[in-house]
């Protein structure tokens, strides 16, 4: 019986263990060619004639390995719950050959003080010594099981430990991006209220991802590259903001509605492509001007709209300077 016992305790102990149990990677941006970085910054609208008005976040390392933890902690709880269940059928099936171990043990005894015929009674000795030195290589198996069972819970405890460990330090990393981001965005927000106020400029924090919406209109006149002084001294505001995040990245993107270039203007910008990348260029320069010089420029032309371009006020949406800030 002691074998049992110490079995019955060890896993006692290792359900104790199960139960108390139980209670963005700062990357540097590469430039590519436009294609890939218009894939990896805002993704492709589906279908065609049909614009979407949701744009693909930038894919975040941090969150990204986030994610993989919280995956790869939900398989060892499986495998750490299956454990545990498997120990509990070895739990059981150990103290059915225990009771067995004793039922024939008391059969001897009661055979051997019972019986007159010798005969008889060595025979049923020798089958009851016999179901004991089976029921006992049974049980000694089955604790090996058992024992091998506890050590897998252990281990799968520990590497269950170390996942909570790194996902606590990935939770606290995105919190402190959020955070800097977040007194980015109310630094912004001060700056640029006016502005905001009347709807020329949106500052939008979301999923890890600073946006910064300009109406082209407030920074250039009609078909011009040139920034307008009220809106070369707010992109100027934005980067005397965003110099004190000198380890984010920052993307300027130039977008124009649908209407093609007419007239002499075609002459310097054959399409909207060539007019979208000035605008971004210049843009980004006059960050540059407000105190950060890291931010990467291009143009999308009329392939990203947010909304319809069929009404006036649809392409003026559209027409816009699109600054990200990410991790």
């Amino acid at each position: 019986m002691r074998t049992f016992e110490t079995a019955v305790v060890v896993t006692g102990l290792v359900a104790l263990v199960g139960c108390s149990s139980s209670a963005k990677h700062t990357g540097s941006y590469i430039k590519q060619p436009e294609v890939c970085i218009d894939k990896k910054w805002y993704g492709y609208h589906l279908g065609s004639g049909c614009p979407s008005t949701v744009q693909a976040v930038a894919s975040d390392p941090t969150a990204d390995r986030l994610a993989a933890l919280e995956r790869e902690r939900q398989r060892l709880a499986d495998e750490l719950e299956a454990a545990r269940r498997q120990n509990g059928d070895l739990s059981r099936r150990v103290g059915e050959l225990e009771r067995q171990l004793a039922d024939r043990e008391h059969e001897i005894s009661h055979l051997r003080s019972g019986s007159s015929d010798q005969d008889a009674l060595s025979s049923q000795l020798s089958s009851a010594r016999g179901d004991i030195g089976q029921l006992q290589s049974e049980r000694d198996r089955l604790a090996a099981e058992l024992a091998a069972a506890k050590q897998r819970m252990a281990d799968l405890e520990a590497q269950l430990a170390d996942r909570d460990k790194d996902l606590s330090g990935l939770r606290g990393d995105l919190s402190a991006e959020m955070a800097k981001l977040k007194q980015a965005e109310r630094g912004l927000i001060r700056a640029l209220k006016p502005q905001i106020d009347e709807k020329n400029i949106t500052v939008d924090l979301n999923n890890e991802r600073l946006l910064i919406n300009l109406a082209s209109g407030y920074l250039f006149g009609s078909g011009e590259d040139q920034l307008k002084p009220g809106g070369a001294d707010a992109l100027k505001q934005v980067g005397s903001i965003l110099k004190d995040f000198p380890e984010y990245q920052v993307h300027v993107e130039g977008h124009t509605d649908n209407r093609p270039i007419l007239g002499a203007l075609k002459k310097k910008f054959p399409s909207n492509k060539e007019l979208s990348e000035a605008r971004a260029a210049n843009a980004a320069q006059a960050l540059a001007g407000g105190g950060f010089s890291g931010a990467h420029s291009m143009g999308a032309a009329d392939t990203k709209p947010v909304v319809s371009n069929a009404t006036s006020e649809g392409r003026a949406k559209n027409r816009r300077v699109e600054i990200s800030v990410t991790k």
